[in-house]
């Protein structure tokens, strides 16, 4: 089962068979969707904690920190499912404390392909062999000519330095392995 982690439109859903995935994760606050998930953008702690309380339990949370302090937090807390990353908030990962927390506690991290620079998706591929053990690059497509087929992401992976076994695993495997390793609490 193919599955892209990041749809922002319920309604392009049928287009991804066609794409060549099988499943998604649709962001949308009331989806009725099988795999739904929410992203919580934030800089400050009690809208963080306010909106996982909110949708806990019933959908995938991703949360885009702002700050390091919110990172921080996101990787320690295991109600938030993985951490989302793109130029806006990059240089928050790039201190070794950062990289090394998230390793100690095995966090998922989402790299937006659309939002994020050649320098960051290579970076990330870097430190997916040392640091972080699973990574799900995401095309977040709002219309149905922004969903990237799964070749294109491992092609595109290819160009920015990683090899082809482990382009084809962040493709095809890490969203099945995320989605086993939340479903405990998801379903």
């Amino acid at each position: 089962m193919l599955i892209e982690p990041c749809i922002l439109n319920f309604k392009i859903k049928h287009f991804l068979k066609k794409a060549g995935y099988d499943e998604a994760f649709i962001e949308s606050k009331d989806s009725n969707s099988r795999i739904s998930r929410i992203t919580i953008v934030t800089k400050d702690k009690n809208t963080l904690f306010n909106n996982i309380k909110l949708y806990t339990g019933n959908k995938l949370i991703f949360c885009k920190p702002l700050t390091e302090e919110i990172l921080r937090i996101c990787i320690s807390y295991n109600k938030v499912n993985a951490i989302t990353v793109d130029n806006a908030n990059f240089h928050l990962f790039k201190r070794r404390a950062i990289l090394n927390l998230i390793r100690l506690h095995d966090k998922t991290i989402e790299v937006i392909l659309p939002y994020s620079s050649s320098y960051i998706i290579y970076k990330f591929i870097i430190w997916g062999y040392k640091w972080i053990r699973n990574i799900l690059f995401s095309s977040c497509a709002k219309d149905f000519n922004e969903i990237w087929n799964p070749l294109s992401k491992v092609n595109y992976l290819i160009l920015h330095g990683a090899d082809y076994e482990m382009a084809t695993y962040w493709v095809f495997k890490s969203p099945q392995v995320f989605l086993n390793n939340v479903s405990s609490n998801y379903y």
